[in-house]
């Protein structure tokens, strides 16, 4: 998943251990030790252009308006990271969404880069960037 060419600070190495754990926590549906990781007051930023896009405020607002929809609209969605790479209290993660769209039975695949600001373990913003046009094509 990553290649580490530099020693870790521990404050990045606890960043990358959170972080891994969310997706890990994603992956397997386990939405409690999602929210968990995630401060009461997080800020959640969804590119424009995809179906959830917009800044959603609190573990909550993020499972009910950027997470649940994506279960709605696609079955077998994965979140596939290919590097994490911590700089201080920042994580960048690159990798790809994939999955297929239940409306439309076409598959959509994009690849992306998280943003995560953590603090002391815990994710207090996030943004992702990512090619919404590959998404949307699979939608219509």
């Amino acid at each position: 998943m990553e290649t580490e060419t530099k020693t870790l600070t521990p404050t990045e190495r606890i960043n990358r251990r959170t972080v891994t754990e969310i997706y890990s926590a994603l992956a397997t549906g386990d939405m409690q030790g999602f929210m968990e990781r995630l401060a009461p007051d997080v800020t959640w930023t969804v590119a424009a252009g995809g179906a959830t896009g917009g800044t959603y405020h609190g573990p909550q607002e993020v499972l009910e308006k950027a997470m649940a929809p994506i279960a709605v609209d696609w079955s077998d969605f994965t979140i596939t990271t290919f590097e994490l790479t911590p700089v201080g209290d920042k994580l960048f993660a690159q990798g790809e969404y994939r999955g297929v769209n239940r409306t439309t039975g076409k598959e959509g695949a994009a690849k992306f880069v998280h943003v995560w600001h953590l603090l002391d373990g815990i994710a207090q913003r996030f943004e992702t960037v990512f090619d919404t046009h590959t998404i949307w094509r699979a939608t219509q």
